[in-house]
């Protein structure tokens, strides 16, 4: 009976053993802009104006919005949960601060004469210096980490005084820009462009609840 006992506790603990891969190993969606394409016309990098010049300007709040170029899991996050890691391919040496938004009432606004819509701050990710490497044949996109919660629907977005993380190429409405930052509160868009946002996040989704009779 002893025996018994002592096989059936290895049994467990074995058991045990050979979940912690799965557990740690928890599956990852990636969202965002596809990072396959260089930086063209990105370097110098675009002030928050895009009028063509390198004069200086505060910082804006550009989010990607070009369904036409996102990844396969989608250009939002797919689910509800904690963005792990986020990624972008830059032209040129720079400081950013990568963030997440919501987005409303997208379309045509008579009023500025642009496509535009009203966005909010959902959260603000890390600060860092990109290198600058999207030319780099061999390892063009930089990766950090992060741990910041993230919502289904939330769009990726970066605040910046010049971006250099752009593909400009297709035209059309890739990206909205607010100026100043996105606050607590939404506010309209200054204006649209046509360049894509080359910025990416890795997510875990947040665990399903199991609810008991």
């Amino acid at each position: 009976m002893a025996r018994t006992a002592r096989l059936i506790s290895a049994l467990a603990a074995l058991a045990a053993l050979l979940l912690v891969p799965a557990v740690s190993h928890a599956k990852t969606y990636t969202f965002g802009t596809r990072l396959d394409h260089e930086p063209s016309n990105s370097a110098p990098a675009h002030n928050c104006k895009e009028d063509g010049g390198d004069d200086p300007t505060p910082a804006c709040t550009r989010v990607a919005i070009d369904m036409g170029d996102a990844v396969a899991g989608g250009l939002t996050a797919p689910r509800t949960g904690t963005i792990v890691k986020f990624r972008v391919r830059a032209g040129a040496p720079g400081d950013l601060t990568f963030r997440l938004a919501q987005l409303k009432q997208l379309g045509f606004d008579p009023s500025l004469d642009d496509f535009a819509g009203f966005g909010k701050g959902a959260g603000t990710g890390p600060t860092v210096h990109v290198e600058g490497r999207g030319f780099d044949e061999t390892n063009p996109v930089e990766e950090f980490p992060a741990h910041l919660k993230v919502h289904k629907g939330d769009y990726l977005a970066i605040d910046s005084t010049a971006a250099s993380t752009l593909y400009c190429a297709g035209g059309g409405n890739a990206q909205l820009i607010f100026s100043p930052t996105l606050g607590r509160t939404f506010s309209l868009s200054t204006q649209s462009e046509g360049c894509d946002l080359l910025v990416q996040a890795v997510m875990k989704p947040a665990p399903k609840r199991h609810h008991h009779r």
